[in-house]
């Protein structure tokens, strides 16, 4: 099985995530750590182990990383993933002793014990890998690979119409892991907002009668009725779909490009900017990535529902 940490911001796309990691037989999930993003950092971390209580699954270690941006202030997602952070499901808080070191620390130790063996997921704003990347600068030669949802290349963005959430809550943290040379596969707005669950894909996990698949209806019910949501006709997958990619990146079409963040013009705050050559604003970029341009939307779906549901 392939060793992963998981670093997000729980969220309801982030629990989807983390429950298709642990349920999916490919990933062996080592680790959690959190940062602030969807939800203030104390709820992002509450919200992993409630998830991980859920799955029976509180050996696996949840770390809280950083509470704020690099240089701006928290930009929270409000009431789109509910009060709780979790549609409202009011998943009990398990009793835990804290004996876990923060996120940067945990994340270096497993990686220098392991080096080359793991795979990152990061599904919220990056402020806590450009730290790691500022005390580990051979962080890259340490991964086996980091799968990053964030971006928006040839679509809108959803906070802003150039500007995905994830990237734009730390465009200073994304500028600097995107210009590394970090062995990154992006995945954008580009294919996320392809990924689609309809009530229709919402009832099959309704049919289904086991806690984790109450769960997941229930807090995609809720995902759903986001207006922004109602208007796709359902909700993106897009935390999930990162966690698919590392599970099989045959969901997937990639290109290799450049990648950069704009981080000096309020109006484009958070584009990511892509091109073949490393000119221009993209000179500064250390390698190419791989990034995600197409995906095979029905037999993602397929999976998703079909391993969260499995018993």
């Amino acid at each position: 099985m392939k060793k992963m940490i998981y670093d997000g911001d729980p969220g309801i796309d982030d629990a989807m995530a983390i429950i298709l990691a642990i349920k999916s037989g490919v990933l062996d999930l080592k680790a959690i750590t959190t940062v602030a993003g969807n939800v203030p950092l104390e709820k992002a971390t509450k919200n992993a182990l409630k998830i991980l209580n859920l799955t029976k699954r509180l050996d696996i270690p949840v770390a809280a990383g950083m509470p704020s941006p690099l240089v701006r202030e928290l930009l929270t997602s409000g009431p789109i993933h509910g009060e709780d952070g979790l549609g409202g499901t009011k998943l009990p808080l398990p009793i835990t002793e804290d004996k876990c070191i923060g996120a940067l620390d945990l994340t270096i130790a497993k990686i220098l014990n392991r080096p080359g063996e793991f795979t990152v997921v990061a599904c919220g704003p990056l402020t806590n890998l450009a730290e790691i990347y500022s005390k580990l600068p051979d962080f890259g030669e340490k991964v086996n690979d980091l799968v990053i949802m964030g971006g928006a290349i040839n679509v809108p963005g959803n906070v802003s119409p150039h500007a995905e959430f994830n990237i734009y809550g730390d465009p200073e943290a994304a500028q600097i892991i995107l210009q590394s040379d970090l062995p990154i596969t992006l995945v954008p707005l580009d294919v996320t907002m392809k990924t689609i669950l309809t009530p229709d894909d919402l009832e099959q996990i309704y049919e289904v009668r086991t806690p984790v698949a109450e769960f997941a209806y229930n807090a995609l019910k809720y995902y759903q009725n986001v207006p922004k949501h109602k208007k796709l006709g359902g909700c993106p997958l897009h935390d999930p779909l990162a966690v698919g990619v590392a599970i099989d990146e045959s969901f997937v079409k990639t290109r290799e490009l450049y990648v950069n963040v704009v981080t000096d013009n309020i109006i484009t705050l958070g584009k990511t900017l892509v091109g073949e050559e490393n000119r221009g604003e993209l000179e500064v970029c250390a390698s190419k990535h791989k990034v995600c341009l197409e995906v095979d939307v029905r037999r993602f779906i397929r999976f998703f529902i079909d391993t969260i549901t499995a018993d």
